[in-house]
């Protein structure tokens, strides 16, 4: 069997795994969240919510983006992982202390008033998902997905247990603590009982050097990039309060949501392989028009179906108490249909070198985004998240430009592939709007309005699509059809 082979089946069981992991998960975690929208109010979500802004970071800074580093080092001992490890735990846990020390002038300084022991609670929680993460680096690395797929549900619905049973007695904030708590104690849990890796006394500073170093601008990019992607949180924190931050929360529940389902079972397969074959240029190309293919015409238009009928979609999950949700939804799922594509940009610029062209990417971005965010305010959040998606929208014409000069591949080569798609996905809406305002005298039934919108979509997109690229379509379902018959 020749490699090219055996790296496609084993492409295609772990972009299974990779899927049952990050679906599986995800669709009970938004369950849980649902049922936690219902019984929990917009403070109780805006206060667990800023403490969870302040915890992302740490264990940003804390793994020093030693995830890319170790997943895509060719030739990794075991041992190389030691002094990574070490040095990460001894930040994290110096990080999280500094947390619950300095929790009430960390709150002070976010005017947000109770925030303190909400604080204090998430930091405990960052060491263990520091000590996690780098057992997961290496289950990532030996394409071992079906044992992160497992670890991912069972951890979720431990969380979810926890949680919904505290908001039921009335825990409030905690209660949303407490499950992220259990969530991650599982998951170190699961991954150590059967370690991929184990750490040992021997260090090897010299590959330390090497992996901290590609991590240090792998980092860089990633709290720029945090920065950036949560500088709206914070200024709604700011300006409107921590209810507002909960309203958008569950607004942008569902574009997360999707965002890591779609783009992130893609991506850690492609991260994965790139490792392999980031030596052949001409089959890194290949693997991107067909990878950014697939996520064009099968993610997008799950992004755009749903801002269609986010209306629909917000009264049914999330109830009366969170009125006015879908009018941040819209332009976040819009904006979303492009990230589904644009977010493996940055596995590709990594795999063929270019880490420091990825950073520079991501500066650009944030010059691009946080001065107008700071500087110009508005009077809604919805207005907020319209003028956030505007600005990211802004970045990405720069972003393709920049991947496919890296990959010294020609524009053209990915007009149709992701032209057709897109095109699709606006004569779906398009016709979707048209619908609406047609049927907006229909007696007030939510689940028909949202089967008339949904249907609507559907029919305009895959129309579209059957007319304008019926090969292209053809195409794409085949090789998928290949990778789950490969498989099996």
């Amino acid at each position: 069997m020749s490699d090219s082979i055996s790296l496609r089946r084993r492409a295609a069981s772990a972009l299974l795994w990779s899927s049952i992991q990050s679906w599986g998960g995800r669709v009970v975690s938004l369950l849980v969240f649902v049922l936690l929208a219902r019984l929990l109010n917009p403070a109780d979500f805006g206060l667990a919510s800023s403490a969870f802004l302040i915890m992302t970071l740490l264990n940003l800074v804390a793994e020093f983006g030693c995830s890319d580093a170790i997943v895509q080092r060719r030739d990794l001992r075991p041992a190389d992982v030691n002094l990574p490890f070490y040095v990460a735990m001894t930040i994290s846990t110096t990080l999280a202390t500094s947390m619950v020390i300095f929790a009430p002038q960390i709150a002070s300084l976010m005017e947000v008033p109770g925030l303190t022991p909400y604080l204090r609670g998430a930091a405990m929680i960052t060491p263990f998902m520091t000590f996690t993460s780098f057992q997961e680096f290496m289950y990532r690395r030996a394409l071992m997905f079906r044992q992160l797929a497992v670890r991912t549900i069972l951890g979720t619905i431990v969380g979810g247990i926890v949680g919904v049973g505290m908001a039921f007695a009335g825990f409030g904030t905690w209660s949303l603590i407490c499950q992220f708590a259990a969530q991650t104690i599982v998951g170190a849990i699961w991954v150590w009982h059967a370690p991929v890796w184990k750490p040992s006394l021997e260090l090897h500073p010299k590959s330390a050097m090497e992996i901290g170093a590609f991590g240090s601008r792998v980092v860089t990019k990633f709290v720029v990039d945090f920065a950036t992607g949560k500088s709206v949180d914070f200024i709604i924190l700011v300006v409107y309060g921590a209810a507002a931050l909960g309203l958008f929360t569950v607004a942008s529940r569902l574009y997360l949501l999707l965002l890591q389902l779609l783009s992130t079972s893609i991506s850690s397969v492609v991260l994965s392989m790139l490792a392999k074959i980031s030596d052949d240029l001409e089959r890194v190309r290949r693997l991107y028009i067909r990878s950014t293919s697939i996520c064009t015409s099968f993610g997008t238009p799950v992004f755009v179906g749903l801002a269609a009928i986010a209306p629909e979609v917000n009264h049914l999950m999330f109830g009366e108490k969170w009125a006015g949700a879908d009018r941040v939804m819209i332009p976040l799922l819009l904006i979303g249909g492009i990230h589904c594509t644009q977010s493996i940009n940055g596995a590709y610029l990594t795999a063929v070198g270019r880490p420091q062209t990825l950073l520079n990417v991501t500066i650009v971005k944030a010059l691009v985004v946080l001065p107008p965010l700071y500087f110009i305010r508005f009077d809604s959040v919805a207005a907020t998240a319209d003028f956030y998606a505007l600005c990211l929208l802004a970045i990405t014409p720069i972003d393709f430009f920049v991947t496919l000069r890296g990959l010294k591949l020609d524009w053209k080569a990915v007009v149709r592939p992701l032209g057709i798609p897109f095109l699709a996905c606006i004569a779906g809406f398009a016709l979707s709007l048209a619908v609406r305002n047609e049927v907006s005298s229909l007696p007030d039934n939510t689940i028909l309005r949202a089967i008339i919108m949904g249907s609507s979509f559907v029919l305009g997109y895959v129309l579209t699509y059957a007319i304008v690229g019926w090969n292209l379509a053809k195409d794409n379902l085949l090789f998928a059809q290949s990778l789950v018959k490969k498989d099996r």
